[in-house]
């Protein structure tokens, strides 16, 4: 069988999990296909048609989903209608344009047991609002297009095009400054807060406070700052793999005629979040004292040149005193809230490898902070060579305690069940820390 080829084009391109998702949805369908990206700068895209005409089929992200219009040979209704193209199929050698984008957010806030009705704000004008707006008003919700001074006209456009093509269509716009009162649904379909500028917010925390459900068109990182803001004040908070990875069944339903279950769709979507977070997110060593989380950690930081970063040390030099001495003078629950407010601290900081301290995940505050934008890896040493490792080790606050015992295989077995339930991937520590390392690299290798 003759194998199809397709790509994705946009700049930049570097976040994307589309290749990934796309190859999973060719092997459910049994497609004979490949898939790759092209990097594409907007002064380059119309001189990139010849090259485009050569595939039978590609996705458009940022920033050319309008832009490509004018180089189609035609677009579909829907397309047409919103004026937004993500997908394109190779139909005899012409090209014609989709938008799935709309279907993809329509069938993501189902799987999340959200409607489309009620009271809608937008945050955004470009080639992803306009689809979402349209989506939204043919569902009979009342929108608001919120933009910044800059889209103006463009909010403006946009409202203009759905009051034509919408009969009966509620929209109006103003600007995400004066986005005031409460709502049903808020959605962010702008590139604020995507990967790497990850610390971008596209609403202020009034308006996410006044809205029931937030999602976040940027699936990269898994958990944005506007997503978690949504968490923080009890809002109901929707990611953007779901729209990505149902977006990109849509596009293979186009290309190929394929069909998907909703069950393995949903699956999908997991293992989207997962392999980004493998891809992109930070790697947090968490294990009991002794298991080699810092030693490891060094060498792994190493071979994939990402920052170090040793939670305990950390707090060491934010207090100006030792673990032990934070424990004399302040006592334990003074330390863990210490514990609590550095991982916060990180949960933006850029790719990095952790090394957790031995308590700090036994936390499922940290645990879950840690594991919303990154891959927590236990290190799994046996009981017998942690209590070889802490031979002679008087350092440890907690192994200093009055009442006799077997003071480290208490501790030992009653956190044991705690750091698994915390851990995505387990890997066995009771080896060289060289060893060690080489092991949590063979557990992050992408999945194919």
């Amino acid at each position: 069988m003759h194998q199809k080829n397709f790509a994705l084009i946009g700049h930049p391109v570097g976040h994307t999990m589309s290749p990934f998702i796309h190859s999973r949805l060719f092997a459910l369908s049994g497609a004979q296909a490949g898939y790759r990206v092209l990097d594409l700068p907007p002064e380059r895209l119309a001189a990139s048609v010849p090259e485009l005409r050569r595939l039978d089929g590609f996705n458009i992200t940022i920033p050319h989903k309008q832009a490509i219009i004018p180089l189609l040979d035609g677009c579909s209704r829907k397309a047409s209608e919103s004026g937004s193209v993500n997908t394109v199929k190779n139909e005899g050698g012409r090209l014609v344009g989709y938008t799935t984008d709309g279907e993809g957010f329509r069938r993501a806030l189902q799987a999340a047991e959200t409607g489309l009705g009620g009271k809608a704000a937008v945050l955004g004008a470009g080639g992803a609002a306009r689809a979402v707006v349209f989506e939204l008003a043919h569902a009979g919700a009342e929108v608001t297009v919120a933009a910044r001074e800059h889209s103006a006209g463009a909010a403006e456009k946009l409202c203009r095009d759905v009051r034509a093509a919408v009969p009966g269509a509620r929209v109006g716009r103003c600007l995400i400054s004066e986005l005031r009162g409460t709502r049903d649904l808020l959605v962010n379909a702008t590139p604020a807060g995507m990967y790497p500028k990850a610390e971008g917010c596209a609403a202020d925390e009034e308006a996410v406070a006044g809205s029931a459900c937030v999602f976040d068109a940027v699936y990269n990182p898994n958990e944005t700052k506007l997503l978690a803001l949504a968490k923080k004040h009890g809002r109901k908070a929707v990611g953007g793999v779901g729209m990505l990875v149902f977006q990109a069944a849509a596009s293979e339903e186009i290309w190929l005629g394929s069909r998907f279950s909703e069950d393995s769709l949903k699956r999908l979507c997991a293992d989207t979040a997962f392999e980004m977070k493998k891809k992109f997110g930070s790697v947090v060593l968490c294990g009991f004292m002794g298991s080699g989380k810092t030693t490891a950690g060094r060498l792994l930081a190493e071979k994939t040149g990402c920052g170090f970063l040793d939670l305990d040390e950390s707090i060491e030099r934010e207090e100006g005193m030792s673990i032990p001495e934070i424990f004399a003078k302040k006592g334990e629950a003074a330390f863990r809230e210490m514990e609590r407010r550095a991982v916060r601290g990180l949960s933006r900081s850029g790719r990095l490898v952790v090394a957790a301290g031995g308590g700090t995940v036994l936390d499922p505050e940290n645990a879950a902070a840690f594991r919303a934008n990154g891959v927590v890896v236990l290190l799994d040493a046996p009981l017998e060579t942690v209590r070889e490792r802490l031979k002679g080790d008087r350092s440890r606050p907690l192994l200093r305690r009055d009442g006799g015992g077997d003071r480290l295989a208490e501790l030992y077995l009653a956190r044991s069940a705690a750091y698994r339930a915390a851990a995505d991937l387990a890997v066995d520590a009771g080896r060289s820390p060289e060893e060690t390392a080489a092991a949590v690299l063979e557990a992050l290798r992408p999945a194919t």
